[in-house]
């Protein structure tokens, strides 16, 4: 096709602003979709957090009040978060991002997740209320002992006493020095006690039951920092700080696809406006140069006989123009050669 036409000049400059807003349309919808799939990916770290922190909080609930309800809502909440750290491997393998930092949370979650699981384990263990688990076999104990034989001699009552008191001190404060007072009086208890009739083994069990209480104690944890305790509240921590390693390495991809949009936007928006500015130039002077053509035809017309050069005509339009304007000089000058050989003839005859 050629463009050497107005009509073709217009087809042109809007060929080319129906392309160049044609390309950058789906370039925009493409990065957009590209964004949207970050922030959303972005969203669900966010929801994951809000999962982690709803843990942390059934967590506490739990250790406070010692129900299992609370436990199971921090199943569910650890399902959720699972869930939705899947959806994250296919995206991090689609933007070549670590995916070893996706793992490592996957692992520091089990982690976390499983070392709580033994807590509750252990808990249950103990006793999750007064009726149940080590503290009702040891108040079991307690109450038999108070019945029997060492109840009629006061100081074996004094020191089974004592060794209650120091149970119970072990079990509010979960300090170390109450371990050691019971278990050096419940020993006691046996050397001074046990060979009375009905009581040896009683006492034996009495204090087995007491070991096993400090060494459920021990392994949970006496301090935020030993244990079983240690050991989760460090794993939670593990999964905040990888949460937000992999947000950290996730916001520059996000930078990075707004930067290609800003780019490309302004790329093809300049590109296209160039080849218009050009196409308009181009034909600007097109047009100027027939329009001058055909100004200096008519001014010469009116001294002299002159027809148009049509090849110094850009478009084929203005070529038709002057093709008409070339028949009708000819047909003038045909015209007036005609009526001056009339004039000629006539003035002949006049003078014969």
């Amino acid at each position: 096709m050629k463009f050497d036409s107005i009509k073709s000049r217009l087809v042109l400059m809007t060929l080319v602003c129906v392309v160049g807003m044609g390309v950058l349309v789906v370039s925009q919808h493409y990065f957009t979709q590209r964004l949207i799939g970050l922030h959303q990916q972005r969203d669900m770290l966010l929801r994951m957090g809000q999962d982690l922190l709803q843990m942390r909080r059934h967590e506490k609930d739990f250790l406070l009040r010692l129900e299992t309800h609370y436990y199971n809502k921090f199943l569910e909440q650890s399902y959720e978060f699972k869930g939705r750290l899947t959806t994250l491997v296919p995206m991090f393998n689609e933007y070549q991002l670590p995916v070893a930092d996706v793992e490592s949370l996957s692992s520091s979650m089990e982690a976390y997740s499983d070392t709580f699981r033994q807590v509750v384990s252990l808990q249950e263990r103990v006793g999750l209320t007064q009726s149940n688990g080590l503290r009702v076999r040891i108040s079991e104990f307690e109450n038999m002992l108070n019945k029997g034989q060492l109840a009629q001699n006061p100081q074996a009552n004094a020191l089974l006493t004592d060794v209650q008191l120091a149970t119970r001190n072990f079990q509010i404060s979960h300090e170390g020095e109450f371990a050691k007072e019971m278990n050096a009086k419940s020993e006691r208890l046996i050397v001074e006690y046990g060979s009375m009739p009905l009581l040896e083994g009683t006492l034996v069990q009495y204090r087995e039951a007491l070991l096993q209480l400090v060494d459920a104690y021990t392994t949970y944890g006496l301090t935020h920092n030993e244990g079983l305790r240690g050991e989760f509240r460090q794993s939670a921590h593990n999964v905040e700080a990888q949460l937000k390693g992999v947000d950290a390495a996730l916001q520059p991809m996000i930078e990075q696809q707004e930067a290609q949009v800003r780019i490309y936007s302004l790329s093809i928006a300049a590109l296209t406006s160039i080849v218009l500015i050009l196409v308009l130039i181009k034909s600007f002077a097109t047009f100027h140069r027939a329009f001058v053509n055909f100004l200096t035809f008519f001014y010469r017309c009116k001294r002299q006989y002159q027809i148009i050069d049509t090849r110094k005509l850009g478009f084929a339009e203005l070529k038709s123009l002057a093709e008409l304007a070339n028949e009708m000089v000819e047909s003038k000058r045909d015209i007036e050669t005609r009526l001056a050989s009339v004039e000629a003839e006539l003035a002949s005859k006049k003078a014969s």
